[in-house]
């Protein structure tokens, strides 16, 4: 326990470091917000607040939008090390609680998002091992060799199919060993998640940490499209996820007509959320960024080689 203590605190330093030699501006921000994260596939967990009258505040699922915040008004490279939550997060790489980094970089594309992940992977590696390369199952990477691969790619290496052939991801699942519940031609979607996380994820990174790009517009969330697709990345080793990065949207326009369409899909599911229209305003005067998150705790996993996300954290976390 204290070897792990020592070394997440050195890793948080190393994080630190980087970006304040990088020129960046380390910022606060509430955890307790008025309105809610709405992310795909990502659920807030709600708290009833007593001031003058009862109301709801959510605990903050990312950082992002009080980030975006900042951002509009110092239009300067930001980054913050906080605690966030999501509700139904229950797994070997999952808790409702864990600590994320964020960042964003002012008038830089993706392409340099990547390589400032690669630069940020390296740093932090060496300041704990003294060179940048790691172990993780039985396997050695180097951190300073990195695979590029696109979405279409990516689902045809693995799957034969690609993921805007919606009759073939339906067929490939149906056909498929693996008995899934509730299977529907329809549900676009679903179906894109399903055969991402069952045949494409698990290679992702498995060879050489892995940079996956490029997305259907349905999956852009908060980023720009461009050609018909999002603007955004992955970063992976060993088939886990540890970096989601955007080319940022700006656009209020935009903005609004993806939120209000998660509200409704949210709605679906019986769970009514309220949309923070300030903050759709407040992207009106960002500047052109590129920004991520990444999760503090699974980076452990890799660099410290430990198999549950519930080992980096120490103590008995939810």
């Amino acid at each position: 326990m204290t070897e792990l203590i020592e070394k997440k605190s050195a890793v948080i330093r190393a994080i630190r470091e980087y970006f304040d030699k990088t020129g960046a501006v380390e910022v606060f921000t509430p955890h307790l917000l008025e309105y809610p994260n709405l992310d795909p596939n990502i659920y807030p967990l709600s708290v009833e607040v007593e001031k003058d009258r009862k109301i709801t505040g959510y605990l903050h699922t990312s950082p992002e939008y009080q980030m975006k915040r900042i951002l509009s008004w110092i239009k300067k490279d930001i980054y913050q090390v906080c605690h966030v939550f999501r509700d139904r997060e229950h797994s070997d790489r999952h808790t409702v609680e864990f600590m994320m980094l964020e960042w964003y970089r002012v008038n830089k594309n993706l392409e340099e998002l990547m390589d400032d992940t690669k630069n940020l992977f390296i740093h932090v590696s060496r300041a704990i091992h003294r060179r940048p390369e790691i172990i993780f199952k039985d396997k050695k990477y180097s951190l300073e060799e990195w695979e590029k691969i696109t979405v279409d790619e990516a689902f045809y290496r693995y799957t034969g199919v690609y993921p805007d052939d919606r009759e073939g991801l339906y067929k490939l699942l149906r056909d498929s060993q693996i008995q899934i519940e509730g299977l529907k031609e329809d549900d676009y979607q679903m179906n894109f998640f399903l055969v991402y996380s069952l045949f494409v994820e698990p290679h992702l990174g498995k060879d050489k940490p892995t940079f996956i790009y490029s997305y259907p517009p349905e999956f852009a969330a908060l980023s720009v499209i461009e050609n018909g697709r999002g603007k955004r990345f992955e970063a992976y080793i060993a088939g886990i996820e540890l970096v989601n990065g955007y080319q940022e949207l700006t656009d209020p326009q935009q903005l609004r007509v993806r939120l209000e369409e998660e509200k409704a899909e949210k709605s679906k599911e019986g769970r009514e959320y309220p949309i923070d229209y300030g903050f759709i305003e407040a992207c009106r005067n960002m500047p052109p960024s590129a920004g991520a998150s990444l999760g503090i705790d699974r980076l452990l996993m890799v660099l410290l080689n430990k198999q549950n996300i519930r080992e980096t954290q120490g103590l008995n976390w939810i």
